[in-house]
C-alpha cells in the first residue's frame, strides 16, 4: 500500500520531470504559475491540480473493482509524450494509455475499497500539505526575495528529489505476458509524413507476389483499410488514418489482398476527430479462423469504466456489436448480429444513422447491423458514441490492459471501411 501511494504522487512528479526533461522552448503551459503548488480540487473522485514552474496538470483517481485508475490531463502535446515516456517505463501500472493531451493509467496491485479511500485520503492530506508549504513560501516571498527565492528552489528540489527516489512513478503497460510483449506507445504520425520504418511490413511481405487489384469502390466512406500492400498494411487508402504496431507487438502476417491475425497481434489507429461521430457506417470483411471467448475485431474499446466506447467481436462462433455511452450507463449494451462459420468469408456491417420523423420533424437515430448482406438487427438508437478518447484496434484491445489477454482475433480481415453521417439534409 505505501509503494502504491508513493508512486501514485505522480500528479506532483510528473511537473517536477518536465521540467528536468523540457528545454526552454516557449512551448510550456501554465505560463504565470510559478514554484511548486498542488490543490484538491474534489475529494469525490479524487480530483487534484499540480502546478511546478509552470507545468500544469490535473489528476483525478478513480476507482474499480479493485483498481485504481489514474488520469492524468495536461495542456499541450509535448507535456503528454515527456509524461508517457515515463509513465510507460513503471512496472507498477498495469494498463497505460497516452491519447492527445491525458494518459490514463491503472495500477498494478488492487485495493478493498477501505484501502483505497484511506490512501486517497493520504494522498490529499500531502497534496494539501504541499499546497501549504507554496502559501508559506509566498508569504516569505512579500517580506523578503532572497528568503523567498531559497524557499522555493528548496521545495522545487525536495520535490523533484522525491519524484527521483520514486523513479518518476510514471506507468509502463504491463503488456499480456502470456504474449511477451510490451506496450510501448509509439507516437502516430499521418499518412503524408511517414517513413518506411514506420510502415506496418508483414513479416512474409518478400514472400509474396500479388496481382494487381481492382480499385474498389469506397463511396460513402471517410477511411479505408484495404490491406492490399504487404509493406505497408496499415495504409488509410482515402485519408490520413494509418494504423500502426505498438512497440513489441508482433508485426502481422498477409495474404494477397488481406491480412492475418494469428492471436498475439493487431494494430492501433491513432484516435481523430474523423472517428468521432454521432452518426458512423463501418464494414469489415473477415474470415474467422478460429472461435474466440472475445475476440476483438474492430474496437474503440476504452480503458477502466466509465468510458465510451464500442467494439464489433467475435464472442465464440457469434459476431456481437458491444457498445457504452457513459454519459448513459456505465455498462456495456450487447446486440448480436449472428453466427458466422470458420474458414469462411464474412461481411459484416455496423450502421448508426438518422433520420427525421414526418410527423413531428424531431431528429432521431436508428442501429442496423448485417451479416452478409442480410439485415439482423434494426432499432431505434438513443446512446451518443462521439465522445471516444482513446485509440482503436484492430484484432485485439489495443490498450493492452492485463485483463484482456484473450481479447485477439485469430483470422483474415480482407478490409475495414469506416464512414461519417451527418444530420445534413434531413
Amino acid at each position: 500500500m505505501n509503494k502504491l501511494l508513493q508512486k501514485s504522487f505522480v500528479a506532483l512528479a510528473a511537473s517536477a520531470f518536465l521540467v528536468a526533461c523540457s528545454d526552454d522552448s516557449s512551448d510550456s503551459f501554465g505560463e504565470g504559475a510559478e514554484g511548486v503548488s498542488c490543490t484538491v480540487v474534489k475529494k469525490d473522485p479524487l480530483v487534484i491540480e499540480a502546478v511546478e514552474e509552470g507545468f500544469y496538470s490535473k489528476t483525478t483517481f478513480e476507482f474499480d473493482d479493485g483498481d485504481v485508475i489514474e488520469t492524468v490531463e495536461f495542456e499541450n502535446h509535448k507535456a503528454v509524450q515527456l509524461a508517457c515516456s515515463q509513465y510507460t517505463k513503471d512496472p507498477d501500472y498495469k494498463s497505460v494509455e497516452c491519447s492527445d493531451k491525458s494518459i490514463v493509467a491503472v495500477g498494478k496491485e488492487t485495493f478493498t475499497a477501505s484501502e483505497y479511500k484511506r490512501m486517497m485520503d493520504a494522498f490529499a492530506s500531502e497534496c494539501e500539505k504541499m499546497s501549504d508549504v507554496k502559501s508559506s513560501s509566498s508569504s516569505a516571498k512579500s517580506s523578503s526575495s532572497t528568503k523567498s527565492s531559497s524557499s522555493v528552489e528548496s521545495s522545487s528540489s525536495s520535490a523533484k528529489s522525491s519524484s527521483s527516489s520514486q523513479e518518476l512513478s510514471s506507468s509502463s503497460v504491463q503488456s499480456s505476458s502470456s504474449q511477451g510483449y510490451s506496450s510501448e506507445e509509439i507516437t502516430p504520425v499521418s499518412s503524408s509524413s511517414k517513413t518506411e520504418d514506420e510502415k506496418v511490413v508483414a513479416s512474409n511481405a518478400d514472400e509474396l507476389d500479388c496481382p494487381a487489384e481492382e480499385p474498389a469502390d469506397l463511396t460513402g466512406f471517410d477511411v479505408a483499410y484495404e490491406f492490399n500492400d504487404p509493406y505497408d498494411m496499415g495504409h488509410d487508402y482515402i485519408g490520413k488514418e494509418d494504423a500502426y504496431l505498438k512497440a513489441g507487438v508482433p508485426t502481422v502476417s498477409a495474404e494477397c489482398n488481406s491480412m492475418v491475425l494469428d492471436g498475439t497481434n493487431g494494430l492501433y489507429i491513432p484516435l481523430s476527430d474523423v472517428f468521432k461521430n454521432k452518426g458512423f457506417v463501418f464494414e469489415v470483411r473477415f474470415m474467422p479462423l478460429q472461435e474466440s471467448s472475445m475476440g476483438n475485431i474492430f474496437v474503440a474499446e476504452p480503458p477502466g469504466s466509465g468510458k465510451t466506447g464500442w467494439q464489433l467481436r467475435l464472442d465464440g462462433d457469434e459476431v456481437r456489436f458491444h457498445f457504452r455511452d457513459a454519459e448513459m450507463t456505465s455498462s456495456w449494451n450487447t446486440s448480436t448480429v449472428g453466427e458466422v462459420t470458420l474458414n469462411e468469408w464474412h461481411v459484416v456491417r455496423v450502421k448508426i444513422f438518422p433520420a427525421k420523423s414526418e410527423l413531428s420533424g424531431v431528429v432521431f437515430y436508428s442501429l442496423n447491423l448485417s451479416l452478409d448482406g442480410s439485415i439482423r438487427y434494426a432499432s431505434e438508437f438513443k446512446a451518443d458514441l462521439s465522445k471516444l478518447e482513446f485509440n482503436l484496434g484492430i484484432g485485439y484491445d489495443s490498450m493492452n490492459q492485463s485483463s484482456h489477454q484473450d481479447r485477439f482475433f485469430v483470422g483474415k480481415i480482407d478490409y475495414i471501411r469506416y464512414g461519417r453521417i451527418t444530420e445534413d439534409g434531413l
